[in-house]
């Protein structure tokens, strides 16, 4: 499960044909995704209550979405211009293909690469995107336990409520212990939600912790800038006091007294003279 970072952020070099069919399956690939998370949970959570021919129903749909997840996959290698590189970036994409127990986290990386729920430019932000896969991690390790320790001797784990339950103990670290895994494929799984849940509080702490600092940050800087407003209008005050003394001294003592010569006066005028025809009044 990864971003697909661009070519001038340091990441693999796609081509054009890739980048066509991403962008026309990524949409259509996060909708199945929904789906065959809405078929796969319904078949296991509601396994009693379901009549048979609808469980086959929807054991049928979920093998044909199976089968375009694998047909994308192969699809993205055939076209990428890095494909080696490409696989070994993308594991989570290879082993929910190749492992059926690993089915369900071809979710969760459709909905990490996809452009309709995760994309670069900001569809949906980072808090948010830290949302959505603790609530996709929560549902899918409750049915995914569900699953595999259901009519097993000794199980602990027998309904949904209490699979909801411990998914959720198991993913916050806390781990009560009132209910564990008996069978392999729930170790398994359990192991899996535990390693996750760590990484997930590292980075909500980081998320929690970048909001602070930038949160501080900006008061900081507005401070700042209040206290640079208002050095900047004492300053304004101080020179146009300074200009008005420099006029007067200016206007009072003659040209060049205020040393700006855009304010030095102008010298008077001298009075015209009488013209020699002009007759005296003496």
């Amino acid at each position: 499960m990864a971003f697909d970072l661009e070519e001038h952020e340091g990441g693999l070099r796609k081509g054009e044909k890739y980048a066509a069919f991403a962008q026309r399956a990524d949409g259509a690939m996060a909708v199945l995704a929904f789906v065959f998370l809405v078929v796969w949970s319904a078949r296991i959570a509601f396994r009693e209550y379901l009549p048979g021919s609808l469980r086959a129903t929807l054991l049928t749909v979920q093998g044909i979405i199976w089968l375009i997840f694998l047909a994308d996959l192969l699809i993205r290698v055939a076209l990428h211009e890095q494909r080696f590189r490409w696989l070994l970036s993308h594991p989570l994409d290879v082993l929910a293909v190749i492992i059926p127990a690993a089915r369900p986290l071809k979710v969760l990386t459709v909905f990490a690469s996809g452009t309709m729920l995760a994309s670069r430019k900001g569809v949906v932000k980072s808090t948010q995107a830290v949302v959505i896969a603790v609530v996709l991690l929560l549902w899918i390790g409750a049915v995914a336990m569900l699953d595999a320790e259901r009519g097993h001797d000794g199980a602990q784990i027998v309904n949904f409520g209490d699979a909801l339950w411990w998914a959720l103990v198991t993913m916050t670290t806390v781990g009560y212990g009132d209910y564990a895994p008996v069978t392999v494929q729930g170790r398994i799984i359990a192991t899996i939600i535990m390693l996750l849940g760590v990484a997930l509080i590292g980075v909500v702490t980081a998320s929690v912790a970048a909001w602070f600092v930038s949160l501080t940050q900006g008061q900081e800087d507005a401070r700042e800038e209040a206290r640079e407003e208002v050095t900047r209008t004492q300053l304004l005050d101080r020179i146009g006091v300074l200009e008005a003394k420099l006029d007067e001294i200016a206007g009072r003592s003659g040209p060049g007294a205020s040393g700006l010569p855009h304010l030095t006066p102008q010298a008077p005028k001298k009075p015209q003279g009488r013209r020699p025809d002009e007759p005296s009044t003496e």
